[in-house]
């Protein structure tokens, strides 16, 4: 029962979410964005656009009452249409690009960049006319209304405040050129931008943070969840474990294994031992094939005798080796003369050949 889900999710529990597409998201959040987005925009390309037109309008007035010159062809026309679009296009491309970019980047940032189909696969209960009567009762809950209203309010006082102020300017604009009517306007329009997005973005932090109430809420859990979560997690801890465990012991019976074709083994004599092997023309330095301390040296010592591979007791060389040679690799180029030695002497005994 929900009333018995007291407890907050846990991080597997909202990965678990957030696999289901089931993240906090705030469209206003990202409509206001998107407003102060465009206002900035409009700051940087607005005042050209503002500055022609009026240039325009002043063209045009003076030439009111002008008989024709001539007759208005249809390239006339053409040329008019592609000089005004040309004009559009320059103000709505950077509006509507930096627009787009920073209302999808906010989108994404609130949840990170999360796709999921499990939000799209088909559910029987989606058919139940119960539960769609819950979902609409939901979406349209007492506090969405409310939200809705304060987001309205709020608006509407910023904006009458600077409506009111512009009331009181227009019969001063009349008596202003073209240009000063424009610039003026456009200040006005300016500022009203910029309080709706500033209001717009305060509401929208704040439903934001609703948005995250929210979906916690509905992943609370019980406390019997919360301790089956947790018997899961020592399960799959265990399984982990023993498959690390067997994997450790393979890879120690392969080493075991490769020590039949090392050419010696250089021991401490007890707490370390490593096997090596060096081919004459196909190697161009001897290679580690195994190596181990305490029980693992053992086990290499003992495989070493039952297939009669040297072994020669150099303390400072086997801790040296032990320490920066890795199995499968080269031995490093300041032991090279060191290891030579020891198969030089092997060679002189008759141990080996190379």
């Amino acid at each position: 029962m929900a009333g018995d889900r007291t407890e907050k999710p846990t991080p597997k529990k909202l990965q678990d979410a957030r696999k289901k597409g089931q993240v906090a998201r705030s469209k206003d959040l990202a409509v206001a964005a998107a407003t102060i987005a465009a206002t900035i925009a409009l700051a940087q390309s607005g005042g050209r656009l503002v500055n022609g037109l009026a240039a325009d309008l002043a063209s045009a007035l003076a030439h009111v009452g002008d008989a024709p010159m001539r007759t208005v062809t249809g390239g006339d026309l053409q040329g008019i249409v592609v000089t005004s679009l040309a004009t559009m296009i320059s103000l709505v491309a950077p509006v509507a690009l930096a627009t787009m970019v920073v209302g999808v980047g906010v989108h994404g940032l609130q949840g990170g960049w999360n796709f999921s189909v499990e939000p799209l696969q088909f559910r029987w209960n989606r058919l139940n006319p119960a539960e769609n009567v819950k979902r609409f009762a939901l979406i349209n809950s007492g506090v969405d209304t409310l939200k809705t209203l304060v987001a309205a309010a709020v608006i509407a006082y910023v904006s009458w405040r600077l409506i009111e102020d512009l009331f009181e300017s227009g019969v001063r604009m009349a008596w202003l050129s073209p240009f000063g009517a424009a610039s003026l306007g456009w200040d006005y329009g300016q500022s009203l931008l910029w309080r709706v997005g500033l209001a717009l973005g305060a509401l929208a932090l704040a439903d934001y943070g609703l948005q995250i109430y929210r979906l916690r809420s509905s992943l609370r859990m019980t406390k019997q969840e919360i301790r089956d979560e947790g018997k899961q997690n020592e399960g799959n801890a265990e399984v982990k474990g023993k498959i690390r465990r067997i994997q450790r012991e393979f890879s120690r019976r392969r080493m075991i294994q490769d020590v039949a074709r090392a050419t010696v083994v250089i021991t401490n004599p007890t707490h370390y031992a490593i096997a090596l092997e060096y081919r004459r023309g196909e190697m161009a330095a001897p290679i580690v094939l195994a190596k181990g301390q305490d029980h693992l040296a053992a086990r290499i010592r003992e495989a070493a005798r039952e297939h009669g591979v040297p072994l020669v007791e150099n303390k400072p060389l086997a801790q040296t080796l032990y320490r920066s040679a890795e199995i499968g690799e080269a031995i490093p180029a300041d032991l090279f003369g060191a290891v030579a030695e020891v198969l030089a002497q092997l060679v002189r005994l008759r141990q080996i050949t190379l």
